[in-house]
């Protein structure tokens, strides 16, 4: 009777949504990790060797489709509300990045965001982290 209890208490959510939860807590790292690289490379290029802006701007692309993919994992892991904007907010933020680099000609000082939209992505997607550990499983 008492391993009943705590079997049934591990976990109320369906297969399917804990593994996609795993999938959006993996990604979501991922991500974050990407940015914290995406950051060094472009110190690199900025105090070291400036040819390297080319990796900085290739890598990017790698890693810019997560945050579609953490919001729509977040349907089969039936995530709560909060967590959808926030991804949403990743989606969004990861636009405007690249809006800022490729029209930083056409857009001046605004250009100037760039660095502190990529501050915005990784506080996202830590607090994504945060709010991931209060929920429920």
């Amino acid at each position: 009777m008492e391993v009943r209890k705590m079997t049934e208490n591990r976990s109320s959510l369906p297969v399917a949504a804990q593994y996609a939860r795993l999938g959006f807590r993996k990604l979501n790292v991922l991500f974050s990790i990407c940015i914290a690289v995406q950051v060094f490379l472009a110190g690199i290029a900025l105090f070291l060797d400036s040819t390297q802006w080319g990796l900085h701007g290739n890598f990017a692309m790698y890693f810019a489709p997560i945050p579609v993919l953490l919001f729509i994992l977040s349907f089969p892991a039936i995530l709560p509300k909060g967590i959808k904007i926030k991804s949403l907010v990743l989606i969004g933020l990861t636009l405007l990045i690249f809006a800022t680099a490729v029209f930083s000609e056409e857009i001046g000082f605004v250009a100037a965001a760039h660095p502190v939209i990529s501050l915005g992505l990784l506080l996202n997607a830590m607090l994504i982290m945060r709010e991931m550990t209060k929920t429920k499983e």
